[in-house]
């Protein structure tokens, strides 16, 4: 997150004034980049700043805005399923700015079209991060914590677990020495089926057929796995339940 949202920023004109760490080396190599300094140190990030972003896991975004109580500026997180109120006890202005998307370091990524959720602390502050946040990407709009944990939450499903079921599949596969390649094209075609007619539209397979037959021959096939067969069954009749709404 902080990699991508420096690089971004960095490019439209912002000036990165120092990136912290824990660890020198990722800090040494990303400030270099950006033309600035590096620090481990909570004591060596500026005492003053237009924004401060705090790009750390969700369970330490509290604890390191603790120690940074005596910093001017509007401080900011980038978490989905964290409130904002995590900076209340510490600054008069702070706020949340959430791309809603699935990070890699290594993979460069485009902000252009990226949907951003900003809320700040009062209206002036959410217009701050709206703004910093339209430098980077065309797609910007207010949404209060509720909301961003429920965006959050549909995050989860459409990227996360749909990325695990694919990770279960190359598994099947490649128990059975065959290549996990022959899935992409299936996978391309899935996908641009959902963004055309929808993703209940676009559903296919036995379970949405009730072909109880095959769905049991999958089901043997997995009784080495059990867990598997778990998701196989449960996901099977919700694809069954959702087809008769």
């Amino acid at each position: 997150m902080a990699t991508h949202l420096s690089r971004h920023l960095h490019a439209q004109g912002h000036r990165i004034g120092c990136v912290w760490s824990r660890t020198l080396n990722p800090a040494k190599e990303l400030a270099q980049e950006l033309g600035t300094e590096a620090c481990t140190s909570l004591s060596e990030i500026p005492e003053k700043a237009d924004f401060f972003i705090l790009a750390v896991p969700d369970g330490a975004i509290g604890t390191t805005a603790a120690g940074l109580r005596d910093r001017q500026g509007i401080w900011l997180h980038t978490a989905g399923a964290v409130s904002i109120d995590v900076f209340k006890p510490y600054f008069p202005e702070y706020g949340v700015m959430y791309p809603l998307q699935s990070l890699s370091k290594a993979k460069p990524l485009r902000l252009g079209n990226m949907p951003f959720l900003v809320e700040g602390s009062s209206a002036e502050v959410s217009e701050e991060i709206l703004s910093l946040a339209s430098s980077i990407s065309g797609s910007t709009e207010i949404a209060d914590s509720a909301t961003r944990l429920f965006v959050h939450l549909a995050a989860v499903f459409a990227n996360n677990f749909s990325n695990h079921m694919i990770h279960i599949a190359h598994e099947i596969l490649k128990e059975h020495k065959l290549p996990v390649s022959m899935l992409n094209p299936l996978l391309e075609e899935t996908y641009q089926k959902i963004l055309s007619v929808g993703p209940k539209e676009a559903q296919t397979g036995p379970a949405v057929r009730d072909d109880q037959i095959t769905m049991k021959k999958h089901t043997e096939l997995l009784k080495s796995h059990p867990e598997w067969e778990k998701l196989y069954t449960f996901i099977s009749r919700e694809i069954d339940r959702s087809r008769e709404e």
